[in-house]
């Protein structure tokens, strides 16, 4: 059982949910790293919801994938940068449940990262589409959605992130999950950070954290161009995920003031996305050397730059870092392999 489903039973009946996440994620103090800034610092460790991979991916896809298994359909598709997480977490767990996985993937600054994610697709047959620009996502995605209409299968259509408000909801029950640890005892935090890419988990996240009567704020950190993130995107998502529930359960309230609880940061979004900042290095480098943590220079380090400045300057209080960050090994193809993928992707090699 989901904290979702729990706090609204009625929604078993007219919500699919695929089991794919280890539930709930624990929540410990950083005892190091909080004596290290001067602070009161809580993880919620969403890096382990996998067992094949985790991030904060899985809980949007136990939605996403079990809306399109109920739909009865042979294929999805998404996009993502050519070293996306969303995009491989995707690929992942589509490809666990028989479903043929397209991706449309955009450039993004080369890192070893990028490579062994890319080599990781080989070994399980995604089908890589790389475009040169975002236009020509559109237009690839436009011709796949042909060509599987002609094949006579079905394409079930994933959005950036997945970011849509079916893959929004498995943030509203991260959300509910946290109070359910906060009513046994975990002491409500005043402040959460997270990265923003497509405002899919802070959006679910303010959400929840409304429906279930907490006054935590949600400190959201650009991390993608203001077309993809930021008010506007959050205020968009917040009401259709919203009206989404309501719709499936009417003893969940609507709101209207989606920015009450949000607080968006542009400041550490540096020269774009995925250009590592000097904050974001640094702060990756403080809590790996304080708590042995594992986190990266596009996401959630520049989240916990927000965390870390914010602290500096004497903004204290008991706060949390939501780790989004997959912390499961690679399952890279061989390097040899590498010559298997479409030409716009070698050079990332």
């Amino acid at each position: 059982m989901r904290a979702l489903f729990e706090r609204y039973p009625e929604l078993t009946e007219t919500l699919p949910c695929l089991p794919l996440a280890n539930l709930p994620t624990p929540v410990n103090k950083l005892q190091s790293f909080s004596a290290d800034i001067g602070g009161d610092i809580w993880l919620k460790h969403d890096e382990c919801t996998g067992a094949i991979y985790g991030g904060n991916k899985v809980r949007k896809l136990e939605f996403l994938l079990a809306d399109a298994l109920e739909q009865n359909y042979t294929d999805v598709v998404t996009y993502g940068a050519a070293g996306s997480n969303h995009a491989l977490a995707t690929a992942i767990y589509a490809h666990e449940h028989k479903l043929r996985c397209h991706v449309v993937l955009t450039p993004q600054p080369p890192s070893p990262k990028v490579a062994k994610t890319l080599l990781y697709h080989l070994n399980i047959d995604t089908q890589l589409l790389p475009v040169p620009d975002y236009p020509s996502a559109v237009t690839a995605a436009a011709q796949l959605r042909t060509e599987t209409k002609a094949a006579g299968r079905t394409l079930y259509e994933i959005p950036f992130g997945g970011s849509s408000p079916v893959g929004t909801i498995g943030f509203v029950n991260a959300a509910l999950e946290l109070a359910e640890q906060i009513a046994a005892g975990l002491p409500e935090p005043e402040r959460i950070y997270l990265a923003c890419g497509t405002s899919g988990s802070v959006s679910g996240l303010s959400l929840g954290l409304r429906l279930a009567g907490l006054s935590t704020q949600v400190i959201a950190t650009q991390v993608t161009p203001p077309v993809m993130s930021g008010p506007a995107a959050h205020e968009r998502l917040f009401h259709e995920t919203n009206a989404l529930l309501h719709a499936l359960a009417p003893s969940i309230p609507v709101f209207v003031d989606p920015g009450h609880n949000v607080e968006h940061r542009s400041n550490q979004f540096g020269a774009g996305y995925a250009h590592a900042t000097i904050a974001a290095e640094h702060a990756v480098e403080r809590i790996k050397k304080t708590e042995r943590i594992e986190l990266e220079t596009t996401y959630t380090g520049k989240a916990l730059a927000s965390l870390i400045n914010d602290l500096e300057a004497g903004r204290r209080g008991t706060v949390m870092f939501w780790n989004t960050y997959n912390a499961q090994p690679y399952q890279c193809a061989d390097t040899a392999r590498g010559a298997e993928l479409p030409e716009l992707l070698q050079p990332y090699l």
